[in-house]
């Protein structure tokens, strides 16, 4: 009977949908280009940890994104791939002039999910300005990333 159960439980959930919840965006903070025509980078560490350089200041440090994979199979490792879909990043009111682009995502390859079938993904990145002519427009940037779970 036990066996039968465990098939059962198994099987079951062979057939559950697994899902992927967005906690928190990837967020690069508030930033400053002081010289547009010099290229500089801003990284922001899967721990929380935010570094600069070149001609990017940080004003206020951001934060990686976090998601939470569920409803997958207890005990098994999810391999996690990603895809920068438009590696350069749009200004969400206006067209920018100036380029900012998402060059690396730091994740791990991949997770372990828990008892509960869930797996935490945390995902940070490094942002690099391109020497451009002409200056960056105070906003809020975007651009849309690809995450692949696979087990």
């Amino acid at each position: 009977m036990k066996a039968l159960l465990l098939l059962v439980s198994l099987v079951g959930s062979m057939f559950c949908q697994a899902s992927i919840i967005l906690n928190a965006d990837l967020n690069f903070g508030t930033v400053i280009v002081a010289d547009p025509s010099v290229a500089g980078t801003v990284t922001v560490s899967r721990s929380g940890g935010t570094s600069s350089s070149g001609s990017i200041h940080v004003v206020e440090k951001g934060h990686p994104a976090e998601l939470v994979l569920e409803s997958f199979p207890v005990g098994v490792y999810l391999n996690i791939s990603t895809d920068i879909l438009d590696d350069e990043l749009a200004h969400t009111q206006l067209i920018s002039q100036g380029e900012l682009r998402v060059i690396q995502l730091l994740h791990p390859a991949r997770v372990f999910t828990d008892r509960y079938g869930r797996a935490r993904l945390v995902i940070g990145g490094t942002l690099q300005s391109m020497p451009h002519a002409g200056s960056y427009l105070d906003g809020q940037y975007e651009t849309t990333i690809s995450v692949e779970v696979s087990y």
